[in-house]
C-alpha cells in the first residue's frame, strides 16, 4: 500500500511541475518516465534496507524479488501519465490536456485507497470507505502541491 500512495503522490507533483512547454515537447514524458523508474529504484532499495533493520535475515534473491514486486505500484503510478503525454508529445493532443488527464487520473488512484484498503482487508467498500479515499486524496494532492512548491 506504501508504494501505491507513494508513487501516486511523487507522480502527481511531478505531473503538476511541468511546464505545457515540456508536456508538448516530450521533456515531461522523460521527466516523469525517470521519476517513476527511479522512485521504483529507491523505493525498492528503502523497503529493503527497512527489512534488513528489522531481520537478522539476509536478503536473498527471492527476498529482493519480492522488494521488487511490492515496489511495482510505484512504477505502475506512472505508466498512464507516460503515456498520455507520449501522446501530446507524438500528436497534436495538447500538452495541457495530457497533464491534465494524468493528474484526474492520479488523483482517482488516491480517492480508491479506501476502497482498496477495504478489499485488502476482506471488507466490502462502502460509502464511509469511499469517503475515506477521497479524504486521503486532498491529503495527497496537498503533499504534491507541498513538494511542487518547496521543489521549485
Amino acid at each position: 500500500m506504501t508504494a501505491y500512495v507513494y508513487g501516486n503522490v511523487v507522480t502527481l507533483a511531478t505531473v503538476a511541475a511541468l511546464t505545457t512547454a515540456s508536456a508538448n515537447s516530450g521533456l515531461g514524458f522523460w521527466y516523469v518516465l525517470a521519476t517513476s523508474f527511479s522512485t521504483f529504484l529507491v523505493h525498492t532499495f528503502a523497503e529493503s534496507i527497512g527489512r534488513r533493520a528489522r531481520s537478522d535475515e539476509p536478503l536473498t534473491p527471492a527476498i529482493i524479488r519480492a522488494e521488487l514486486r511490492d515496489s511495482l505500484p510505484v512504477l505502475t503510478s506512472g505508466f498512464v501519465p507516460v503515456a498520455a503525454l507520449a501522446l501530446a508529445w507524438a500528436t497534436d493532443v495538447p500538452g495541457l490536456l495530457a497533464q491534465i488527464a494524468a493528474m484526474a487520473y492520479l488523483i482517482v488512484r488516491l480517492a480508491l485507497i479506501g476502497p482498496v484498503v477495504a478489499s485488502i482487508r476482506s471488507e466490502p467498500a462502502s460509502f464511509r470507505t469511499f469517503v475515506a479515499g477521497v479524504g486521503l486524496a486532498v491529503v495527497g494532492v496537498g503533499i504534491a502541491l507541498i513538494k511542487v512548491t518547496l521543489s521549485s
